[in-house]
């Protein structure tokens, strides 16, 4: 079976596309702030999306991303309508227990430790993404490497809410000792970026 369809291909360009816009808007014309977005996106929300198909699909089960276009065409909307607000919902992995074959299917038994790896996943590169890009920042003092930094920690602290469906519901269930420390990580991320920010453009 083919890793990616022809399907989801065409959401995932659609989806990271409209994000990218979404993102850079009302600077979409600024090259620089257009290719930062682009960038990313790809890392933050891709990446997180990706991992949690890949994870799965190591589980056994069957995985994919599916584009949302009511959220793209609320996320555009919201976008015009207040002058650059953000709403990030294009699309998701959806998971299911089965695995297809020529024959028909085999239902798996994921338990509740396999779906909470999985919906660690995700936050687990935004995490990961967002400390590497702080440090960047930090040497560096470019401040594309702010704006990746702080999009993947908010993107980390959102996603490890314990709401489903959101991921953090998942990891909770699985091990909250584990989901506390993993939604603190981006927190503390989110602040000592700031605090960089401020000491350097201030």
């Amino acid at each position: 079976m083919e890793l990616f369809s022809r399907e989801e291909i065409r959401d995932i360009v659609i989806s990271v596309s409209a994000i990218t816009i979404i993102f850079a808007y009302p600077f979409i014309l600024n090259i620089t702030i257009l290719l930062t977005s682009f960038f990313a996106v790809v890392i933050g929300f891709l990446f997180h999306e990706l991992a949690h198909k890949f994870v799965a699909i190591k589980f056994g089960a069957t995985a994919f991303f599916k584009m949302w276009p009511q959220g793209i065409f609320f996320g555009f909307m919201l976008m015009v309508i207040t002058g650059g607000f953000k709403f990030l919902a294009p699309g998701a992995v959806m998971i299911y227990p089965f695995k297809f074959s020529r024959w028909g299917h085999k239902k798996l038994n994921l338990d509740q430790t396999e779906f909470g790896i999985i919906g660690a996943a995700g936050p687990l590169v935004n995490i990961s993404f967002a400390a590497i890009f702080s440090g960047l920042f930090s040497v560096f003092q470019f401040s594309p490497f702010f704006f990746i930094s702080n999009i993947n920690a908010f993107l980390g602290f959102f996603n490890l809410l314990p709401i489903p469906p959101l991921d953090g519901s998942k990891v909770m269930r699985w091990r909250p000792s584990l989901w506390l420390f993993l939604i603190i990580s981006p927190l503390l991320l989110l602040l000592s970026q700031y605090s960089l920010y401020s000491s350097y453009f201030r």
